[in-house]
């Protein structure tokens, strides 16, 4: 039978335990499967060590496990710097610190990991679902704590739980007031950089025919946007991304234009479309507005490069979610002329390439066709021939642009963009291909559309001399519906994978509403979202230093009504409660006889034992009156009379 206090220590282990696994769970989700492993290995080890009696690693064997942790560590992530790899190095040493846990202060340390543990999550996850999981195992990691910080046996768990949920009830004013008020980092509180290349997904600097299609059977999120005002109508919601302006035959790609290049002038017609971009990450650098921006803000460093694209060059943004604001206008015409260089680089064709193609452009030319004549002819055709808007198009051999025009005519968007491009720079005119994402889907909720990988669209820029850089969508030309009616409501709507209707349609849109909200006021909350909710509440003017004398005062404030709130109800409490006021009667009464003041941790009945030895002639009255006072007090007062009997019995009660 196992004794008392073996037992004591195996409960204490126990509750360590659950409290470390469940805290290190969400990163289990980016951990090599070792290091779960190795955690579990130690938790199970240690648990039956201690059932079974095994001997523990000794002191020597422990430092060496740390020191070949620590390698495999460095070995993996070649570095101990960084979310990831601190990440897995505080679950690989927690794990060996549990291992060697055996007194009250290792404990207490793994505790307090546990709490690092979580926060450490929310560095390299955020959504809603891992956000509340993290604020329940905070509630456990508490009651933990609680109960470990004890010498002595065990509090019941119900009666811990209680005491930890009171707790972080009473923190709550104190950690909105920090939240809402207190200065906020340019960006998101935890935008720390992660893996660049980890999880990339979406438009790449580089385009064949065929890239694109796999997007097209995404149903990722690419971002989210919000309008403030007018919407624009479904067919201008062209949202630039990278512009590919060199051809080698077969693949389209980004041309380096020169470190420190910048867009030429723009004449920005119509009125502005001002709107907020929530990107998730694409590991790539680069963000999306509509044609054509004009002023941008809310990320550091956002520049326009000179082919009109906003991107982010370097820093820690390339790694996570951005939220920027974008003013653009739909109706723009560039300035700039070209140059010669530039307008050779931009009607370049790989020598011998796509020979029927250039041999129908050369018959439009002999015919004296100009540029625009030469672009309308080439949508008739275009509009003319059998061609087909598929995500299922054949593959293409080396000549792209031949084999799509005048033999399998079925294809996605960028098969069109680049066999139009093609068309272009073999008649002589300056063209290029520009990627991004067309259309989107409003979510009804949260009045903002959500823009998904299956709306990736690739579309061609031609120069003409009058109008400068002019937006031409060869696919509108073929399927007029996917430009007005967008990737979801397109006849390709059950090909491109929306197959959400009814119920399961409205579910899905309420469920990104609220992770919409959570990202944008939770996890995004940093100096812009500040300053936005300080302007709705007319506080534009508070400045960071304002703002930190705000929030200590605040707390201030919470403490003190705390603290005269628990003062106040004590008082009353005591004021409230007769049976406790006669009790004190009575013993101020045995003071005065010599009897010692109750102490503390003394129970009313131990006292009473302690009074009667002191005066064994009162004895029986004492004996009397604390029975009145433990039934007036506790007890169910069945006939009305219970304080009654005390106060008489009390009002009697005089010791010799």
């Amino acid at each position: 039978m196992n004794a008392p206090g073996a037992s004591r220590t195996r409960g204490r282990l126990i509750w360590s335990a659950a409290v470390i696994v469940g805290a290190s769970l969400p990163h289990w989700l980016v951990l090599p499967p070792w290091m779960p492993l190795l955690l579990c290995a130690c938790v199970i080890w240690r648990l039956e060590g201690e059932r079974r009696r095994w001997p523990m690693p000794g002191r020597g064997l422990r430092i060496l496990l740390a020191f070949l942790a620590l390698a495999v560590v460095l070995t993996r992530y070649r570095t101990v710097n960084g979310v990831e790899a601190g990440s897995a190095l505080l679950v690989v040493m927690v794990a060996l610190k549990f291992l060697e846990a055996s007194t009250h202060r290792d404990q207490l340390v793994l505790m307090i990991i546990a709490y690092f543990l979580v926060f450490a999550s929310l560095l390299t996850q955020q959504s809603l679902l891992i956000g509340a999981y993290l604020v329940a195992f905070v509630f456990v990691t508490t009651a933990g704590l609680l109960q470990l910080a004890r010498r002595g046996s065990l509090r019941p768990a119900g009666a811990t739980c209680a005491l930890a949920a009171r707790m972080l009830l009473q923190a709550l004013p104190v950690m909105l007031v920090l939240f809402v008020l207190f200065p906020r980092l340019s960006g998101p509180l935890w935008a720390l950089p992660t893996n660049p290349q980890r999880g990339t997904t979406g438009l790449d600097d580089r385009l064949s025919p065929g890239d694109l299609t796999a997007l097209g059977e995404s149903d990722e999120v690419a971002f989210r946007v919000e309008f403030f005002g007018a919407r624009p109508s479904p067919e201008e919601l062209y949202w630039r991304g990278p512009v590919l302006s060199s051809f080698d035959g077969r693949t389209w790609s980004r041309a380096w234009t020169g470190r420190g290049a910048r867009p030429g002038a723009v004449a920005y017609l119509g009125e502005p479309t001002e709107y907020r971009v929530m990107l998730e990450p694409n590991g790539r650098g680069w963000t999306f507005a509509l044609d054509m921006p004009r002023e941008w803000s809310g990320v550091d460093r956002m520049i326009m490069t000179r082919d009109f694209q906003l991107l982010v060059p370097f820093g820690r943004e390339i790694g996570s979610r951005l939220d920027y604001r974008v003013v653009s206008h739909t109706r723009y015409r560039t300035l700039e002329p070209l140059g010669a260089g530039e307008r050779l680089r931009l009607t370049r064709l790989p020598e011998g390439s796509n020979p029927r193609t250039r041999a129908l452009v050369r018959g439009w030319l002999a015919r004296g066709m100009g540029p625009e004549s030469i672009v309308a002819e080439a949508l008739r055709f275009f509009r003319e021939q059998p061609f087909r808007y598929t995500l299922t198009p054949p593959a293409l051999g080396e000549h792209t642009a031949d084999e799509f025009l005048f033999e399998t005519r079925a294809g996605f968007c960028e098969h069109y963009a680049s066999a139009f491009v093609v068309m272009m720079r073999a008649a002589g005119i300056p063209a290029r291909v520009v990627t991004g994402y067309q259309g989107g889907e409003l979510n009804a909720f949260g009045e903002y559309y959500v823009v998904r990988q299956s709306d990736a669209h690739a579309w061609a820029e031609v120069w003409l001399a009058d109008r400068g850089w002019t937006r031409v969508d060869p696919t509108a030309a073929v399927a007029p519906e996917r430009i007005e009616l967008g990737a979801a409501g397109s006849v390709l709507g059950g090909e491109i994978g929306r197959r959400g209707f009814g119920m399961l349609r409205t579910a899905r849109q309420a469920w990104d509403a609220v992770n919409t909200y959570w990202y944008g006021w939770v996890v995004g909350y940093g100096n812009t979202a500040q300053r936005l909710l300080l302007e709705r509440l007319g506080f534009e003017w508070a400045t960071p230093a304002v703002l930190t004398a705000a929030a200590a005062a605040g707390i201030a404030l919470i403490l003190a009504l705390f603290s005269a709130c628990r003062a106040f109800t004590e008082r009353r409490r005591k004021r409230l409660d007769p049976a406790a006021r006669w009790f004190a009667i009575l013993c101020r009464r045995l003071a005065r006889r010599g009897v010692a003041p109750i102490a503390a941790g003394e129970g009313p009945a131990a006292y009473a034992a302690r009074a009667e030895q002191a005066l064994p002639a009162a004895a029986p009255a004492i004996r009397t009156a604390v029975a009145a006072y433990l039934r007036a007090r506790y007890e169910p007062d069945a006939d009305g009379r219970a304080l009654e009997r005390l106060e008489r019995l009390v009002k009697a009660f005089r010791p010799a």
